[in-house]
């Protein structure tokens, strides 16, 4: 009986604890191999549309993260104002990063959030409120209902992985209460060959 209770004491708490302090390894050892700043390398593929079938080299920069205090602050803000009111506190929020196009300037973005992944990887969130042409915004099209732009990238414990750029989308709550991405008419680009040339670590 006394052999059956320590194997169930070992089952409830000495190997939960073991995952658990492994997980707090792997996460410390994630945030020292993606010090910032960081910069990432890729390939983004169009996948419908217009788009289908092309393609084009892209970097992004990274060189801060978003505060929890500030994902407070943009989620609170989304509920009460929607998505005009979150535009206008992005454009009140200093840049963390940007994304590249090869051979183009790009556009910053104001959210970025990593978060550690089994192995040693890391999962990470970019979103930009997108600059508008003036055509777009004189004729006031139903495109710009959607003024994000939203980049994601999974990569492995060596910096290596994939993506995804939806370049026009809309964020919201839902009638459910639930945080929702609505895009534009088209599929979101597929990142590729997404590697990490620089980081803080290196520096």
């Amino acid at each position: 009986m006394r052999m059956k209770m320590l194997r169930r004491l070992l089952t409830l708490v000495v190997i939960p604890l073991c995952a658990a302090a492994s997980l707090i390894a792997q996460s410390a050892d994630a945030n020292e191999r993606f010090a910032l700043p960081l910069q990432f390398a890729g390939t983004a593929f169009g996948q419908a549309g217009a788009a289908a079938g092309k393609s084009f080299g892209f970097t992004v920069y990274i060189t801060d993260w978003t505060t929890d205090q500030q994902v407070t602050n943009f989620i609170n803000t989304l509920k009460e104002n929607g998505p005009n009111g979150l535009v206008k506190v992005f454009g009140k929020t200093k840049d963390v990063g940007r994304v590249s196009p090869t051979g183009f300037v790009g556009n910053s973005f104001r959210f970025a959030r990593s978060t550690p992944t089994r192995g040693g990887g890391m999962h990470i969130v970019m979103v930009t409120d997108r600059p508008m042409r003036f055509w777009e915004v004189y004729n006031s099209g139903r495109s710009t209902q959607y003024p994000f732009g939203i980049i994601v990238l999974n990569v492995d414990s060596t910096g290596k992985g994939t993506g995804t750029l939806a370049p026009i989308c809309k964020i919201k709550f839902n009638k459910k209460n639930e945080l929702e991405i609505e895009h534009y008419g088209q599929k979101p680009l597929r990142l590729a060959n997404v590697r990490i040339e620089k980081s803080g670590k290196s520096e």
